[in-house]
């Protein structure tokens, strides 16, 4: 469990919950994009065998900083409730649709890198519970959001990760702990769509 735990925090950490981040990165767009996102979980044992998911990521902007500064405080103040409410209370700036399923993404961040930038976003509720249905399943009681990470380049292809069912907890030090609900995260790949 520690790995799994530090594993996604260090996927995570450019989520922007850990402090302050641009919201603008230079030459990038500030919205409307949106991203045909392909993602990928092998199981094993009980639950072997492989899942493919095809989902679509909108971003109309990214969050003001305002917004990100009332979520980061909650969760710093108040925990994992509090950031929850604040969450839940913040704009509505994009969605993730698979199928006839839409979420809706209240946190959006992105961060420059040496190639391109990372893109951070937050759900308002669960993807979906990745090993639930195996015997002896943990509860999915208090995994309330779902995380995604992806790391594009100039031309908006890249990679990924994804908590489809998670929740955060600030680890003591000012960052940010993503406690996920199965046992590894999905695998993303990732294609920006032309602008239309």
């Amino acid at each position: 469990m520690a790995a799994l735990i530090l594993t996604v925090t260090v996927l995570m950490a450019a989520a922007g919950l850990t402090g302050a981040s641009a919201n603008q990165v230079p030459g990038s767009p500030s919205g409307p994009e949106t991203f045909q996102v392909t993602g990928t979980l092998t199981g094993e044992g009980a639950v072997a065998g492989a899942v493919t998911i095809t989902m679509t990521l909108r971003l109309d902007q990214y969050t003001p900083e305002r917004a990100k500064v009332t979520m980061t405080d909650a969760l710093k103040y108040r925990g994992y409730p509090g950031f929850l409410l604040a969450l839940r209370e913040a704009p509505v700036i994009g969605s993730l649709d698979i199928a006839d399923q839409k979420f809706l993404v209240r946190w959006a961040n992105q961060d420059a890198t040496p190639t391109g930038r990372t893109i951070t976003i937050v759900t308002e509720k669960p993807v979906f519970f990745f090993g639930a249905r195996k015997p002896n399943a943990k509860s999915t009681a208090g995994y309330e959001v779902a995380v995604m990470k992806i790391d594009v380049d100039r031309e908006g292809r890249g990679d990924g990760v994804m908590a489809a069912a998670a929740r955060v907890k600030p680890n003591g030090s000012g960052g940010v702990i993503i406690d996920q609900y199965a046992e590894t995260p999905l695998k993303l790949a990732v294609v920006r769509q032309p602008a239309k």
